[in-house]
């Protein structure tokens, strides 16, 4: 897929007609970076809107110890670092890749003229942002009252959702994740995410094969209690 068919399908630049999306390709630049690579550190200045072109990176947030939790996953025709554009604070968290990538990096003085002459732009943003706050009210709410299991369940379905891909009769989760990743993102230790993967596997509700997770069984998955029946 190329530079302009990953920007027409980018929720933010729908409304955009051929020629605004030209402009907008012109505009960026492309960087490739491998697993592991940093995008950005929090606290860095933010200078960039940045489109996945390939691969994953994982927005994260870091604590002084070293221990990471995972905010979101981006994929391919998604954006990230938005919200540091507008008031020019540092981010807030912090981006790296899962595996090798590509993206296309858009000056932040650029974004905010596009920002500025497409009030649609705007508006597409304001949507994208209040989701984003929705989720992280639910996930906030998700760990203050659910248990870990119903937690990872809840992620499973969510990715699945996003990115999930139909394979026979299971649903492949196309990014690989460590049992610590899942941890990271649903506030648990490893140990604990190793425990619930291992028997929702042998329960045949997902089947994991090295770092990827298939989901065998979406019902059972989504009709995991919040509490211990």
């Amino acid at each position: 897929m190329d530079d302009l068919e990953i920007l027409k399908n980018i929720f933010i630049f729908s409304s955009f007609g051929a020629d605004g999306l030209a402009q907008l390709r012109d505009l960026s630049t492309a960087e490739s970076y491998r697993k592991g690579a940093s995008l950005f550190w929090e606290g860095d200045r933010p200078e960039w809107l940045w489109i996945v072109k390939t691969g994953k990176v994982k927005v994260f947030k870091q604590s002084a110890s070293g221990k990471e939790t995972i905010l979101r996953i981006v994929h391919a025709g998604e954006v990230f670092g938005e919200l540091a554009l507008f008031d020019g604070r540092p981010y807030p968290d912090s981006a790296k890749a899962m595996e090798s990538c590509e993206v296309l990096r858009l000056p932040r003085t650029e974004f905010l003229r596009l920002v500025r002459e497409h009030p649609t732009v705007s508006f597409e943003i304001l949507l994208e942002l209040s989701a984003r706050l929705r989720e992280a009210q639910e996930t906030i709410q998700a760990l203050a009252v659910e248990r870990v299991e119903k937690r990872i369940a809840t992620l499973l379905l969510k990715l699945a959702d996003r990115m999930g891909r139909g394979e026979g009769e299971a649903v492949r989760i196309p990014v690989n994740l460590t049992r610590q990743d899942v941890a990271d993102m649903v506030g648990s230790t490893v140990e604990t995410s190793i425990r619930i993967l291992s028997r929702l596997a042998k329960d045949g509700v997902i089947e994991t094969k090295g770092k990827t997770i298939y989901i065998r069984d979406m019902e059972r998955l989504a009709a995991i209690p919040d509490e211990v029946l």
